[in-house]
């Protein structure tokens, strides 16, 4: 059976080798009393502890761990890559006995080595992983040891950064990395330094296998200067292929400045949406200091230039899928960056993906920009690489003011543009959508070119029906292949009884208020909402909407520059109209 240098304190526990059955009970601790497994069935049946005052150590391809208990260590672990893994029981680490000034770590491979299809196969993960170490940390030592050495420690169920609740400054790190016994070696300054990964093999969308970490200890504040209670360095989680929300509660060290103008890198939230999917696992880590921030302007957000790359001053997630799958399906992105000290400067913000600008090899997506970083989103993406965040601050030279959609004399819809100056502009594209998402070119117009006083444009499309909604952009190609997207505006036929038309001008504001425009064919009661781009209420009225056509002024001068979106309700109708304030 190998080494016996084993005592145990316990209250119950059956301990079960395969070369026999022994019952040991010790009410003697020492220091280094150490539990070697070297091939054996180990079982700790439910409602049993075992507590181990020093280290233990699992390996050999026969050496097996029954867990469906309570294993508690005041030492580290150990297991080669042979070592396997099942019940579902519970492992704490913590040192509240013993060496309680010291560290505690994890070192080989109690991993699901390999993907999904491995788990309960090449298994040694815990079910239920606690750490309670009174240094606030828990490492992770990659020692080589199998053909996916980085994986040393996932769990198949939850995690609990703080078992005694004590609250987010009391909760343990997991650090995906190895610092010396006495700390003297420092924290990698990158997430691609950090040579272990830690792992969430549940394939449960949401943080409910996360227990006590930052995130939720702090309601979801990711500004904290004393971030504890999530992973440091590299993070995995397997993903169903059905979908869902799947959150990376993952950062760098809290304490470091990292080349980043003094400022904090712990916790760097951030959460996929996915919808069907073949990603199987998806593997994270936050890079402080992005090597790339050449990335040359590019155009988005209803034509603002972005160019403004912030990995060179806040960092950028990278992820990539295990199985390496290109196109596993569309996901949307959400990301809450930690940057107590720094001010983000810009007048909208998007999340770029490979470090590039996807305009105009795709459609852009003027809807996924906001006012803010913290909290920002885009969807449409398709595999996995850099997340970075972009700012803008510049209008482009040619400017559209104002774009509207008219139903006329209930027969066809009239879209009229303005553009407040013009710089080589070749011509215009009128796009048409029914869902406001995917857009078809179904006309041109001739530009003036070159202008520096306001010019006005109109197209009737004819081939509409009643009843639907018609949503209209203008792209404007410029004479070096360039080009620029207004926002969207809608119209539609209407019926008796319906609302004829809502628009929204001028769009986008400078330094004057917005006029809200809504035509009735009937007396009705309506309530105008305003949210920015975080879901905050900017401003609320019930009015009186009266046959025929009515305008309401929206008291715009002091808002920031940023998105809004402009609610319009009534029994009978409801719409959503986007409004732009520039700075």
């Amino acid at each position: 059976m190998g080494h016996k240098n084993f005592t145990l304190q316990s209250i119950l526990f059956i301990l079960l080798l395969t070369a026999g059955i022994f019952y040991t009970l010790s009410i003697q601790a020492q220091h280094n009393n150490e539990f070697y497994n070297d091939g054996a069935l180990v079982h700790i049946q439910a409602g049993a502890e075992l507590h181990v005052l020093g280290d233990v150590h699992m390996t050999q391809p026969t050496g097996l761990l029954e867990n469906n208990g309570l294993l508690k260590t005041q030492g580290n672990m150990y297991s080669d890559a042979l070592f396997q893994q099942r019940g579902t029981g519970t492992t704490l680490i913590e040192n509240s006995d013993v060496n309680t000034t010291e560290r505690q770590f994890i070192a080989g491979s109690y991993a699901v080595r390999g993907g999904t299809s491995q788990i309960g196969v090449n298994d040694g993960s815990f079910y239920n992983l606690e750490v309670n170490n009174s240094q606030g940390a828990v490492y992770l030592i990659n020692t080589g040891a199998g053909t996916t050495s980085q994986y040393v420690a996932d769990v198949r169920n939850t995690v609990n950064f703080d078992p005694q609740g004590l609250g987010a400054n009391f909760a343990t790190n997991i650090v995906t990395h190895d610092i010396g016994p006495s700390g003297a070696l420092a924290y990698p300054p990158n997430g691609s330094g950090y040579t272990a990964e830690f792992g969430m093999m549940n394939t449960t969308s949401g943080l409910t296998n996360y227990i006590n970490d930052t995130w939720h200890q702090s309601g979801g504040n990711n500004m904290s200067t004393m971030d504890k209670g999530y992973v440091i360095g590299k993070h995995r989680r397997a993903i169903s292929p059905a979908g869902g929300t799947y959150g990376y509660i993952l950062g760098l060290d809290p304490s470091n400045p990292v080349q980043n103008n003094g400022n904090n890198k712990g916790l760097q939230y951030l959460h996929f949406v996915f919808g069907a999917n073949t990603y199987d696992v998806l593997s994270g880590y936050y890079e402080a200091f992005s090597p790339n921030n050449t990335m040359p302007p590019g155009v988005e957000c209803s034509g603002y230039l972005m160019n403004d790359f912030w990995g060179n001053r806040h960092g950028e997630w990278v992820f990539n899928d295990i199985n390496n799958v290109a196109a596993g399906g569309a996901y949307e992105v959400k990301i809450w960056p930690q940057d107590p000290v720094s001010m983000w400067a810009g007048t909208f913000y998007t999340i770029s993906k490979d470090d590039v600008f996807e305009y105009p090899i795709t459609s852009p997506l003027h809807n996924d920009c906001g006012p803010s970083p913290v909290g920002l989103s885009r969807n449409g993406f398709n595999g996995f690489s850099d997340f970075g965040v972009v700012s803008g601050l510049i209008l482009l030279e040619t400017r559209i003011i104002d774009i509207l959609a008219s139903p006329v004399s209930n027969k066809y819809i009239k879209v009229d543009w303005t553009t407040s100056k013009e710089l080589d502009v070749d011509y215009f594209v009128l796009e048409r959508s029914t869902d406001d998402a995917d857009f078809i070119a179904i006309t041109t117009h001739p530009a003036i070119g070159n202008s520096q006083v306001e010019q006005s444009y109109f197209i009737d499309d004819h081939a509409v029906i009643p009843n639907i909604n018609y949503y209209y952009r203008v792209k404007v190609v410029n004479v070096d292949g360039s080009v620029d997207y207004t926002h969207s505006v809608v119209a539609s036929l209407y019926k008796e009884g319906q609302v004829e038309t809502v628009n929204l001008f001028p769009n986008p504001i400078l330094d004057r208020n917005a006029t809200l425009e809504i035509t009735s064919t009937v007396d009705k009661n309506a309530t105008i909402f305003v949210y920015d781009a975080i879901g905050q209420l900017m401003f609320s009225k019930i009015v009186v909407v009266n046959k025929g056509i009515n305008t309401f002024t929206l008291d715009t001068k002091d808002w920031p520059g940023a998105l809004y979106y402009v609610h319009v309700y009534s029994a009978l109708f409801s719409t959503v109209k986007e409004l732009i304030k520039s700075e």
